[in-house]
């Protein structure tokens, strides 16, 4: 690509467009897991800034001579379902809406390789005629969907084709020596043919009398590895088949077979042993002949795990837990790979770390634990620990109040979080009121408030934090404070109101009664008595001194009062002194003068006319209301 050819696509592209161009940016993103070879599947994703809705988009493309706009679509991302090498290149994008256009992507290279091949010959030792081979066509990249072609001898045409990798020739003969190569197809794509390989084919060696067991790659193996036990033996008699078994020990490790070999995949400990075949003529069981033993010693290549769990099998809520897996290996250079699982989870992918914590433990993290161990790249050999049981106590908190929950105003309060578990110097204490945080500390439990308020009224709570973060609650307490009598009490507006009319009320009752009794004592009505006065059911006219009264006090007829104050009606009274100012009387006032002397059956001499008179009106008025009519008999009233 030109650079100055691609500044002046862009160039005229923006002229021509007239379009307006804003801050939204646009990045390109190439999808790919690895290596990208012709065949695979490829995305190229435009990512545009803020909401992407109604966006159109634009890929370019530098191709192989000039940049031009490879594809405009509605969608963000572009699938070449099956890359090939001519669509390698730099891509970049940018987005339009209306006029409105993104700012270009930078760019991003796509590189296409191509798949290549490499053919793979298996086998653990010389190749002999009656053997069978295997030959492996290994592929680059995805192999899903391949089909593999084997080629002899430099020849064009196929040998053998098919869907799986691995070419499989049984029995070999002589004629199948030569050189083999590979390749694969996908639809139109091909891949590169591979190197070639050699297939020697020989002549088995001249065999004694009894047969010889041959043990593959050594008779010293890790554990793992593939054995192959060969077991040589020649028939005399042309067109003889014959049969071979293979044993471990005394136990038979096979059935018999035509197949002179006896393959142990994946070797273990418990295959080590002395191992001999026997072999015989097809359809004579009389004949048979045995070899000599070969000593199979299969090494471990690391050793069972054990598995520790710290600080203990047994801790709280909130503690951190570490699972430690130990396990030696015994082959230099070899790297293990650690699982963790809890019952039958797996708690982690295969790692090289040997250890797995659980920060901040919870109840349900309770159950067996144990590890897995393996070799690197050997999916085969795996070996487990023994479990263990791991037990997560609940922590347990408590709030108490001392002296206790209701309390008055000006008295001190402490609130006490007690915990039962977790015994650290990292806990944290926090108080709530009404879900919100008051205090929050490391280094006391307790929470003091030295003089409540009203304000300190509420619902508390405490709860305490293990590291980790991760918090256990109380039980919540009600806290009251209650207001102290007197005029420090504070009251609500609506009882004020409420003080305030009772008062009232009251007031003008008791006004209301003194006036009552001011009437009684001035006016002198006949209800009024002296205590002296006994009561009886019946009473008697008594005459005053002066004739002109008639006494209305019901007294005893046989006991005489001799101190008695009795009221004379008499007309307006006039002024006592000389210089006395005249004072208005009403006409419809009937005046008493209250005078002190002694009660006589009969008419006795009137006392000196006291110079110290109290009077009273009296208003006449008969039974229906209206004013009564005078009367020559005088009433008076006497005051006990």
């Amino acid at each position: 690509m030109q650079t100055s050819e691609f500044c002046l696509l862009v160039c005229l592209t923006a002229v021509m467009s007239s379009a307006q161009y804003g801050e939204r940016g646009a990045k390109l993103q190439l999808k790919s897991d690895g290596p990208i070879y012709e065949g695979d599947e490829v995305s190229l994703h435009c990512q545009l800034d803020g909401n992407p809705v109604g966006w159109t988009y634009e890929i370019y493309w530098t191709g192989l001579t000039y940049p031009y706009l490879y594809k405009r679509q509605t969608e963000s991302t572009l699938t070449f379902s099956s890359v090939t090498r001519l669509e390698r290149g730099q891509y970049w994008c940018r987005a339009g809406k209306g006029r409105v256009y993104s700012t270009y992507s930078e760019y991003v290279q796509l590189e296409v390789s191509e798949r290549g091949a490499k053919l793979q010959l298996k086998s653990d030792g010389p190749i002999y005629e009656g053997d069978e081979v295997s030959l492996h066509c290994q592929l680059d990249g995805n192999p899903d969907g391949w089909t593999y072609e084997l080629y002899r001898n430099g020849y064009s045409y196929t040998y053998k084709t098919q869907r799986d990798s691995t070419f499989t020739i049984d029995p070999l003969t002589r004629l199948f020596s030569g050189w083999y190569r590979c390749r694969a197809g996908k639809g139109g794509h091909q891949s590169k043919y591979s190197e070639y390989v050699k297939l020697d084919v020989s002549v088995p060696p001249k065999l004694p009398n009894k047969p010889i067991l041959i043990v593959l790659p050594s008779a010293l193996v890790w554990e793992g590895d593939t054995v192959t036990l060969r077991c040589l033996s020649k028939s005399e008699v042309t067109g003889t088949q014959l049969t071979y078994r293979f044993y471990r020990d005394e136990t038979p490790v096979g059935h018999e077979t035509k197949q002179n070999k006896f393959t142990v995949q994946s070797a273990q400990q418990s295959d080590t042993g002395r191992y001999w075949c026997e072999v015989k003529e097809e359809g004579k069981e009389t004949e048979k002949k045995e070899s000599d033993s070969e000593q199979l010693t299969v090494k471990e290549r690391f050793s069972k795990p054990t598995l520790s769990v710290l600080p203990s099998v047994s801790v709280w809520e909130g503690d951190t837990v570490t699972l430690r897996c130990l396990s030696k290996s015994e082959v230099t250079g070899t790297q293990l790979r650690y699982k963790f699982c809890r019952d039958e989870t797996p708690l982690s992918e295969e790692t090289q770390q040997n250890e797995f914590t659980v920060e901040s433990a919870h109840q349900k993290q309770t159950g067996k634990y144990w590890c897995e161990v393996k070799e690197e790249g050997k999916e085969t050999e795996k070996k487990e620990s023994d479990s263990l049981q791991l037990t997560i106590k609940a922590m347990y908190v408590t709030l108490s109040a001392s002296p206790g929950t209701s309390v008055k105003v000006g008295d001190s309060i402490n609130l006490t979080c007690t915990w039962e578990g977790k015994m650290s110097s990292t806990l944290i204490f926090n108080f709530l009121r009404n879900n919100e945080t008051l205090k929050s500390s490391s280094d006391s439990a307790v929470f003091s408030i030295n003089q409540t308020d009203k304000i300190h009224t509420g619902s508390y709570i405490c709860a305490v934090e293990s590291s980790g973060r991760r918090q256990t609650y109380s039980n919540e307490i009600e806290i009251e404070v209650q207001a102290l009598p007197g005029p420090g009490k504070q009251e609500s507006p609506l009882t004020i109101v409420y003080l305030s009319v009772g008062l009232g009320l009251g007031f003008l009752i008791l006004v209301l009664l003194l006036l009552l009794f001011a009437c009684h004592r001035t006016r002198g009505l006949p209800s009024i008595r002296s205590s002296k006065t006994g009561r009886k059911e019946k009473g008697e006219d008594v005459t005053t001194p002066s004739g002109e009264a008639t006494q209305m006090d019901p007294s005893n007829k046989e006991e005489e009062n001799t101190d008695m104050l009795y009221s004379e009606l008499m007309d307006s009274p006039k002024a006592r002194n000389k210089g006395d100012s005249a004072v208005e009387f009403n006409n419809d006032v009937v005046y008493s003068n209250l005078v002190k002397g002694k009660l006589m059956k009969k008419r006795e001499k009137m006392p000196e006319e006291s110079t110290e008179v109290l009077y009273s009106d009296i208003k006449l008025k008969n039974a229906t209301g209206a004013s009564a009519t005078a009367d020559s008999s005088s009433l008076y009233a006497s005051v006990r």
